[in-house]
């Protein structure tokens, strides 16, 4: 189906391959306007049964991938960028809203010399966004700059004999100072595993002044009983911006935590999380976890206040699929195996007589609960090992 905005590739010659956009279609009349996104030239007409046929015996291909489709929110384009894309627009919008005049080359002319005399521009300047227009798929966004595509991202600068980046500006100081290099990145990353990623958690502007010591040092002089470096004047060296630019480019934020605060403390807390439990309960009863938490309070005995008896260690179920705390267990002792079947327990057991042992009256409906699930997610403690094993052949729960 051959419609507006529609890319159908062919190929013109033995190396040539064209990719055309349909601009506009009459298939009352059998013609339409097609546009060469790959080329400068203006839209031609072509022959719509031509195209059909081309598809039908697979000499003409529709294309499904849009080279120049760009989903984009509004909120995140910069002013400068909308300004340019409303300005560009506020040229063309009435040129090519004139279909099909616009595509015939002599009205064409008299509308955007028309438009060069209202909006003072050169001829060349309304052609361009013409183009730009149709080759992206005639919509107001395909105005916007291109300066995503500016700068080459990701890619390092050459380094020859001329300084890359602005002067440096520090009064007096003489040298332009050195341009990074391959030897330099190498002593760069040297000290960086040296100095920075280390449990010591030595500072960046630290790191760069013991680099200077031990790479930038031309002799040493004793004063008193301290050797003390002699550094390169300072035009010759690798400047702190510098330094910092670099580690930035390539800083690996994973080695950086676990090597100066721990592998333990990143995987506790830094790690990504890639998944969570909830993607395995198809349901209610379907997952349950258990775990032990020591209470942060200290309980005092009933027969004498005066005794602190110790910390509670509390025991909880949940229902992974609806989070609701299916069963509990409070005692002295520390986490074990006996306080995680206590709290399993009370998770199969009926909930109304459970809260009337405790004075406090509840309907059924108020918590459902008195089952045991399909399967229990604990982390390896109480759970691992042969005691859990009548667990598994008796209910066949899976651990």
């Amino acid at each position: 189906m051959l419609v507006v905005n529609s890319l159908i590739s062919f190929t013109a010659s033995e190396n040539e391959k064209v990719v055309e956009r349909v601009l506009w279609l009459n298939k009352a009349h059998d013609y339409g306007y097609f546009f060469n996104i790959h080329s400068s030239t203006f839209p031609f007409e072509r022959s719509i049964s031509e195209v059909e046929e081309g598809l039908n015996r697979g000499s003409v291909i529709l294309v499904e991938k849009d080279p120049y489709s760009r989903l984009i929110n509004e909120s995140d384009i910069p002013e400068k960028h909308l300004s340019l894309r409303d300005n560009a627009w506020k040229v063309i919008r009435d040129i090519v809203n004139l279909e099909p005049f616009v595509y015939n080359s002599a009205e064409r002319r008299k509308l955007i010399l028309k438009k060069c005399e209202a909006h003072n521009i050169h001829e060349s300047t309304v052609i361009r966004y013409l183009k730009k227009y149709w080759q992206r798929g005639k919509t107001k966004n395909t105005l916007l700059p291109d300066y995503y595509l500016c700068g080459g991202k990701g890619k390092d600068k050459k380094a020859s004999e001329i300084k890359r980046g602005r002067p440096r500006q520090h009064g007096q100081v003489t040298g332009e100072g050195i341009n990074i290099d391959e030897n330099i990145k190498k002593i760069f990353r040297s000290s960086i595993n040296k100095h920075y990623y280390s449990s010591a958690e030595k500072s960046l502007t630290l790191t760069y002044e013991l680099m200077l010591k031990e790479y930038f040092s031309i002799e040493s002089k004793v004063k008193g009983k301290v050797e003390i470096p002699v550094i390169k004047s300072y035009g010759d060296l690798p400047s702190l911006n510098q330094f910092r630019y670099w580690f930035e480019k390539e800083r690996d934020i994973k080695k950086e935590i676990s090597k100066r605060k721990g592998r333990k403390n990143y995987d506790q807390n830094h790690r990504a999380i890639i998944g969570e439990s909830t993607t395995e309960a198809l349901g209610p009863g379907a997952v349950y976890q258990i775990d032990a938490t020591v209470g942060d309070l200290y309980l005092l005995s009933r027969f004498n206040r005066d005794w602190i008896i110790g910390r509670p260690v509390i025991y909880s179920v949940m229902d992974v699929y609806s989070r609701m705390i299916v069963g509990l267990y409070i005692g002295l002792e520390g986490p074990s195996w006996a306080g995680a079947m206590m709290a399993l327990a009370n998770a199969a057991s009926d909930k109304v007589s459970f809260c009337r042992d405790f004075g406090i009256e509840i309907e059924k409906h108020e918590w459902p609960v008195a089952h045991l699930p399909e399967s229990i997610l604990a982390d390896r403690g109480e759970l691992e090992g042969s005691k859990v094993e009548p667990l598994i052949n008796n209910f066949g729960i899976k651990i």
